[in-house]
């Protein structure tokens, strides 16, 4: 009932007062919470993709550093030697929670807090108050327009991060639409590329070379003003070259040296639902992944793929309340990549679930038929078949949801765990 009503409210009360609404929030959040004797160095990952896998490999290499540091993820939290699962299922937690849990963060004495950063959290003051010292920028693509409606609006959502407070400022090179944030007056920059892009005016460059690219993870060179450093990253996909260098930029550009930054990298065997392998003495593989997106799932089959033995088996769904043009766009590139196709509910919010999958199903063409592809609504039940039908040597990448921990069904919010499903599944296997 509160979701509808809430929702009715957003059609009716201009989106000015919402935003004020918002404003006030922060203010009390800030007031309750914060204090000007706060001794912690905040950095915060925002853009489009690799927030959360490089929001906890620059936690990683802090720690490496000799550090004590906090973070918040989309996937996952961490306090000093406490870390739990994100149970928010949201990106930018609210600023009550952000505020309180850097309050926390100071009492524990933690050097560093990482915050992963949404668009939505900033157009909607979430982070006002918060002194970014340190800022990474990943990549810039069209994202979110149901809500922010043109591309211009989303970029420019991440003006609020340049702050008189901004000490650093990283972004990825080979994006050029991130280029523009360079010529902000103050912060330090710090540029990272893999196009093998030459000395940056006014910017420390951070550079991957020699990639080479492996069943269990990625060689690649580091190459920057202090020399070359070999880092042998146990993660698939150029993508996490990407994020390692981002991290990379980070330890430098906070100090921290070389060899404990190449240790943090080459130390971290997963992220929570990203990519994440679920290994339970079965003969064939399972990766669970958080990508709904038509980027990110391209991203991730194209980093699956060639590690597939014999058949791939792709599991995936559609998100209510968010971009429908994803929806078909998804079952294509299933329907492209994966040998069988496995349709399944996500998480639907306010929205019917079996129009949902019946926008999902309309993008796949070749694997119609009644061994490449199922409809199966329940995901606990798709998840199962996938298993079932598996054989030695496949490959299941089970999409959409990652490591979050519920599922959001009209006003119901049913707790829910993709790996947790998937484990209780090979235990059911017929």
């Amino acid at each position: 009932m509160l979701y509808r009503i809430k929702q009715k409210l957003r059609k009716i009360v201009p989106y000015s007062f919402i935003l004020l609404t918002h404003k006030l929030r922060v203010i009390l959040a800030v007031l309750m919470y914060s204090s000007p004797k706060r001794k912690i160095r905040i950095i915060g990952v925002a853009g489009t993709k690799g927030k959360t896998t490089t929001t906890n490999m620059i936690a990683k290499v802090l720690e490496e550093g000799g550090y004590k540091v906090a973070m918040l993820s989309t996937a996952n939290f961490q306090i000093g030697e406490r870390k739990w699962l994100n149970d928010r299922k949201l990106t930018s937690t609210t600023s009550f929670y952000l505020q309180k849990f850097l309050k926390k963060a100071v009492k524990e004495k933690c050097d560093y807090a990482i915050v992963e950063i949404s668009s939505h959290g900033l157009v909607q003051f979430r982070h006002w108050g918060v002194k970014y010292k340190t800022v990474v920028l990943t990549n810039m693509m069209s994202d979110h327009l149901d809500y922010h409606k043109t591309y211009e609006n989303y970029k420019n959502s991440h003006n609020a991060l340049m702050t008189k407070d901004l000490e650093n400022i990283i972004i990825n090179y080979d994006d050029e639409d991130l280029r523009s944030f360079l010529n902000f007056e103050g912060p330090k920059k710090y540029v990272f590329s893999l196009k093998g892009c030459k000395k940056i005016e006014n910017a420390k460059l951070i550079k991957a070379e020699d990639i080479v690219s492996k069943k269990q993870g990625l060689d690649f060179s580091v190459k920057t003003d202090k020399g070359k450093m070999p880092v042998q990253l146990p993660l698939i996909g150029e993508f996490n070259v990407y994020n390692s260098l981002a991290a990379t930029a980070v330890g430098l550009a906070e100090n921290v040296k070389p060899f404990a930054i190449k240790k943090a990298l080459e130390l971290i065997k997963n992220i929570p639902g990203r990519l994440e392998k679920i290994q339970e003495g079965q003969d064939f593989e399972i990766i669970v992944d958080y990508a709904h997106s038509p980027d990110s799932l391209k991203n991730v089959y194209e980093a699956v793929k060639p590690t597939v033995q014999k058949r791939m088996i792709a599991v995936l769904g559609g998100t209510g309340d968010r971009d429908k043009t994803y929806r078909a766009k998804g079952g294509e590139l299933a329907d492209k990549y994966a040998d069988i196709v496995i349709i399944t509910n996500e998480d639907p919010y306010s929205e019917d679930p079996e129009e949902i999958i019946n926008q999902v199903v309309t993008g796949v063409k070749n694997k119609i038929s009644e061994k490449t592809f199922f409809r199966i609504s329940d995901r606990k039940e798709a998840i199962q078949k996938a298993i079932n039908i598996a054989q030695t040597g496949d490959l299941i990448i089970i999409t959409g949801k990652g490591a979050e921990q519920f599922m959001v069904c009209g006003e119901e919010k049913i707790l829910w765990d993709d790996r947790e499903i998937t484990r209780e599944a090979l235990k059911n296997r017929i």
